[in-house]
């Protein structure tokens, strides 16, 4: 049997509508993509059956029907609610006909893009009843799994950190009637979590019957569940290294250095401003670094690049205005971790006995990585916030 994948779509979203949002976050469009398009394109979806949750007022206001069906297909299923449920595990329920039997059942919560893409075929053949993908953290925004010495899951807890596993949002069971048949000894026992009915505490239910759960670690976990994680998502890590051009500053100590890397970005046709200084002569690089930030922070570049001696003082400079994530770079590795684990925006380039073919490097590095999000998404948001 091909497997399902339920995508419960019955919340309200109220934080977004009190943000001023006018349609469902699920097609709220960045890079003239929808929201749920990112979700989705995390899994590998064919040869499976699509079913989804969704809101009467979505459906008669929306149409989300109808575009639904445009983007995968009329032959996915689509249930239709009156009413708002009791979280996420009711709203799955009203599926019941379409996935209490013996095929694979993954329920993805969407608000999510990870990677590697999972497929849900490996449920099929599956060594356990159910598979949770996680990732590491430690905020109590998030659920979470812990671990015995053998990686079976032996406790879930809903914003609860009882180990660094938490919950990406793709809940795997190897029949959809053992999620039906659980779900309803949940609801009967009312084991809610502030007063919802979560799917990630469901599986203590079936651990308690002898179940075997495991989980499966994502490299890349980016959330976009509310509107600052929207927002956070949308202007940093959607945002690649050409998309705009790159803001380029120096003082005189870095001025080589910068109109070497102006070779470089001429050589790969990646558009750039460049802020000053345009003369090799005695000069304070705050005035510059102050304009490329200003672009940074108005959206007209991406990303910058600022070169003196060090690299300290461009890179202390940057790092004084708000929304400018400055990382001194000194070799490859720095490169890497700066944008992948610290999302980075801007680059403090020691200049001295710089050549080209590291500043290539360096280039190269940036385009080829992104930010891995997860654990670190928390700590840069917690930051800008601070700020």
């Amino acid at each position: 049997m091909k497997p399902n994948i339920l995508i419960p779509m019955a919340g309200l979203g109220s934080r977004f509508i009190k943000e001023g949002f006018k349609v469902p976050k699920q097609i709220i469009n960045i890079k003239d993509k929808h929201l749920i398009d990112i979700s989705l394109d995390c899994l590998d979806y064919k040869d499976c059956n699509l079913i989804f949750v969704l809101r009467d007022e979505h459906v008669y206001n929306h149409h989300m029907d109808e575009l639904l069906k445009k983007k995968f297909g009329d032959d996915i299923t689509i249930v239709v609610l009156d009413q708002l449920t009791d979280g996420s595990v009711c709203s799955c329920l009203f599926a019941e006909e379409y996935i209490n039997n013996d095929a694979p059942l993954v329920i993805h919560t969407l608000d999510i893009e990870f990677r590697p893409v999972f497929n849900p075929h490996v449920m099929e053949t599956l060594d356990a009843d159910g598979l949770i993908l996680t990732f590491k953290s430690n905020s109590i925004n998030y659920s979470y799994a812990q671990l015995d010495s053998k990686g079976n899951v032996t406790k879930t807890a809903e914003k609860k950190a009882i180990s660094p596993n938490a919950c990406v949002g793709i809940y795997g069971f190897k029949k959809g009637s053992d999620f039906c048949k659980y779900a309803k000894e949940m609801i009967r026992r009312d084991l809610r979590t502030k007063n919802e009915f979560y799917i990630s505490p469901l599986y203590n239910v079936l651990i308690e019957d002898g179940k075997k759960i495991v989980t499966e670690g994502v490299d890349k976990m980016h959330i976009f569940g509310t509107p600052d994680e929207y927002h956070f998502y949308k202007d940093n890590v959607v945002q690649k290294i050409g998309d705009k051009p790159i803001a380029l500053c120096s003082d005189h100590s870095g001025f080589d250095a910068k109109e070497q890397f102006k070779e470089i970005l001429d050589n790969h046709s990646l558009e750039y401003i460049d802020f000053g200084t345009i003369l090799n002569k005695d000069c304070d690089y705050r005035d510059y670094i102050a304009q490329a930030a200003k672009a940074i922070q108005e959206n007209d570049c991406h990303f910058g690049f600022g070169f003196c001696r060090s690299g300290q003082g461009v890179n202390i400079c940057a790092n004084k205005y708000k929304g400018i994530r400055s990382a001194l770079i000194y070799n490859e590795y720095a490169m890497e971790m700066s944008i992948r684990h610290n999302c980075a925006n801007f680059f403090a380039i020691p200049s001295k006995n710089m050549d080209q073919a590291t500043l290539a490097r360096y280039l190269r590095i940036a385009r080829e990585n992104s930010f891995d999000g997860g654990r670190h998404q928390i700590r840069i948001q917690e930051l800008e916030s601070a700020i």
